[in-house]
């Protein structure tokens, strides 16, 4: 007995295929129920008498790639890093293989290659690191926050442009304590304040 490996969703699809077969359901409501037109239904169903649930699972599955490099070339750029390029970063390598040896390869495969053989280790990855908030002070007047921030605060009235604000704001109340407009947030501003 073969045993076949399907995903959830192709065995949902198999059981709906199976009722259509069985007569249980039409070709509408199944293309409905598998988000799929009548024809894709059709073909399905050709399939699932024809091959079964074997009929379901992509034709490629569990064989090499189109794409997949050949396995003596593949042997050959390892040979080559070990001997002359076992210190060099992926791009680098890539480079020199394309220069010295006409080979041209996408530097990411020979990234990839590099980590297999252990030649090359890839950067980790920065951990996330989770910042926890600072309490608010207890009581009235314990800190004060001051900052200045430039807008257009009076739309530009009189030619007045950008303009600072200066404030400051209590840290255990939010309540603003002092605020004013000044032309920069200059030394003598700021002191002044």
């Amino acid at each position: 007995m073969d045993y076949i490996t399907m995903s959830f969703k192709e065995f949902k699809r198999y059981d709906i295929i199976k009722k259509l077969v069985n007569k249980n359901l039409n070709g509408s409501e199944a293309g409905r129920l598998l988000n799929l037109s009548v024809r894709q239904i059709r073909r399905l169903r050709g399939k699932v008498r024809c091959y079964g649930a074997q009929g379901l699972i992509h034709a490629n599955r569990g064989k090499p790639g189109n794409r997949k490099m050949p396995e003596p070339e593949r042997q050959k750029i390892i040979k080559l890093l070990y001997q002359r390029y076992p210190d060099f970063k992926p791009s680098f390598a890539a480079e020199k293989l394309r220069e010295q040896h006409d080979i041209a390869r996408d530097p990411k495969t020979i990234r990839q290659i590099m980590i297999n053989e252990g030649l090359w280790k890839p950067k980790q990855k920065k951990k996330n690191v989770q910042r926890s908030w600072r309490q608010r002070k207890a009581s009235f007047g314990e800190m004060m926050q001051f900052d200045g921030s430039y807008e257009h605060w009076l739309e530009d009235r009189n030619g007045t442009g950008e303009i600072c604000l200066l404030a400051a704001i209590d840290d255990a109340t939010s309540i603003v304590t002092k605020a004013k407009f000044v032309a920069a947030e200059g030394v003598f501003a700021v002191f002044g304040f």
